[in-house]
């Protein structure tokens, strides 16, 4: 939702009074950090739900075995003090010693045995519990403090859900009272203890005063108060008047308003969310689009640069491969590329029979409109008609999954327990009905980088598999989205290289 500029304007005619009045924006009297959130949670632990709203909350409550840095991305030891696989399906973790739970009782092996149990339960019916978990096969403790997982087949990817999603639980809490307990009163390790939820509305977390000092330091700010605000001019008039330390839901157009504001710090960092223009190669009767000259025509029509910055943001990374760069295997070296080149397309357009042009439906998702639009134009330069159909989420997805798109405007996001390049290949070049082209090669590149644990073998693979994305002009890249960060200029916060904020990382200027 893109805030108007009269109303930009009218905030900051007023914020100077603001700030004479409140004398400060931060809330540092109290200890208290405020942030704002756009979307409630279903849950607040990363087991039941694998959402980013969600994680927000579990990140801090819990610990995991294995933390990503937000600085550098490197995965860390936190609750083990190291992990070792010692065959390709068998990892054995040291724990850390001296740990206690919220509600005091003592962290050790048992409770990561508990923990991975309940994982391997399907009774459960945790979110993505299959997907995430069903690879595991067993857990066994070795002493208090070592413990040996393994699983079923080699799963290059698994410490990424170690890292996300397996936070610990304690075995005698969750146990007495059923893992729905931590659905509203969650106990964990972490550096924020829950204080008091009101669901869909607020959130207090006080500072884990035993908190250890490990791959994360321990908490500086005593209380973080989190509240969902829908309206987006509502929380970005709140920031503005005082009322607001932190936003984490502002578009980059809503923050851009906000760049120069006093008292107002804006950052930008990479998300893992990247935009595609899928293309349907396999229909075969009266289908343009199965001509990879007409598909090289339609990529070399689009002024990627122009389009990304002018209504993504400057800072947008524009894609000349299928991935994000953020994603692990992401490579960006691969051949050919497509610039932006009319002359060419038109060329391409009439050796391949379509001097004239044709027709094309492109589905999109409302909110993305405009990037429509901007195609929709780019593309009429060739000869290429374009009837836009905007649709929300759910209807976009029905039909897409149902086969029914001829060019679709895709965007596909890379949950941190996921993070690599598997997950955006793996779901649309995989033979399944969200394969638009169902290249017979490359289903079988793909699985059998996701099954080897050689990292030169998993990069030569997806090299191949991107060099024939290209060479066939299958799909074209578009975009990878940007995560901002607004916050009071009294607020030290360094925005995360991938957009999983760490809240305990929050601490108050000097």
């Amino acid at each position: 939702m893109k805030i108007s500029n009269s109303l930009i304007r009218r905030y900051c005619a007023i914020v100077p009074l603001v700030l004479a009045a409140s004398g400060a924006f931060a809330d540092q009297s109290n200890d208290t950090l405020r942030v704002a959130v756009a979307r409630e949670t279903d849950f607040i632990d990363s087991i039941h739900t694998s959402s980013l709203d969600a994680d927000l909350f579990s990140t801090i409550i819990y610990d995991t075995l294995i933390y990503a840095d937000r600085a550098t991305g490197e995965y860390k030891p936190l609750l083990a003090t190291s992990w070792t696989w010692t065959d390709d399906t068998t990892i054995e973790f040291k724990l850390r010693e001296g740990i206690k739970f919220q509600n005091g009782e003592p962290f050790n092996a048992d409770d990561v045995v508990y923990t991975f149990q309940q994982l391997m339960n399907m009774d459960n019916n945790f979110r993505q519990q299959k997907q995430d978990f069903g690879n595991i096969a067993g857990v066994e403790k070795i002493d208090d403090y070592t413990v040996k997982l393994t699983l079923k087949t080699p799963e290059p990817t698994f410490e990424n859900v170690l890292v996300a999603r397996v936070n610990i639980w304690p075995d005698e809490y969750t146990e007495a009272n059923g893992h729905m307990i931590h659905a509203t009163k969650p106990v964990g390790t972490g550096p924020y203890a829950l204080q008091d939820m009101q669901k869909g509305s607020s959130y207090t977390l006080v500072k884990n005063p035993d908190y250890f000092d490990g791959a994360r330091p321990q908490p500086s700010i005593g209380t973080i108060e989190v509240r969902v605000i829908p309206e987006i001019q509502t929380q970005i008039a709140e920031l503005m008047s005082g009322g607001l330390d932190m936003a984490l839901s502002l578009s980059p157009n809503d923050a851009a308003g906000l760049d120069g504001v006093p008292g107002i710090t804006v950052q930008t960092g990479q998300s893992t969310r990247m935009y595609f223009l899928s293309m349907n190669v396999a229909a075969k009767e009266n289908n343009p689009l199965n001509n990879a000259d007409v598909r090289k025509a339609v990529s070399y029509a689009i002024n990627k640069e122009e389009m990304v910055h002018s209504l993504i943001s400057p800072d947008a990374a524009v894609l000349a491969t299928n991935c994000n760069p953020s994603q692990n295997f992401c490579l960006t070296d691969i051949e050919p590329t497509y610039s932006f080149d009319v002359a060419k397309a038109k060329e391409l357009m009439a050796s391949a029979g379509f001097a004239e042009g044709f027709d094309v439906t492109l589905m999109a998702e409302a909110n993305i409109r405009p990037i429509g639009e901007a195609l929709q134009g780019y593309l009429s330069a060739i000869g290429v008609r374009v009837n836009l159909e905007t649709m929300p989420l759910p209807a976009w997805r029905e039909r897409y999954i149902k086969g029914e798109s001829q060019m679709s405007i895709v965007g596909w996001g890379s949950g941190v327990s996921s993070i690599d390049i598997s997950n955006t290949l793996g779901i649309f070049f995989n033979g399944s009905s969200t394969d638009y082209v169902q290249d017979k090669e490359i289903p079988d590149w793909n699985a059998a980088a996701l099954s080897s644990m050689d990292k030169a073998e998993r990069e030569s693979l997806y090299r191949k598999t991107l060099t024939r994305i290209n060479e066939e002009a299958y799909v074209v890249p578009l975009y990878g989205t940007v995560a901002t960060y607004v916050t009071s200029e009294q607020v030290n916060y360094q925005a995360p290289v991938i957009d999983f904020p760490d809240l305990s990382l929050a601490s108050w200027a000097k």
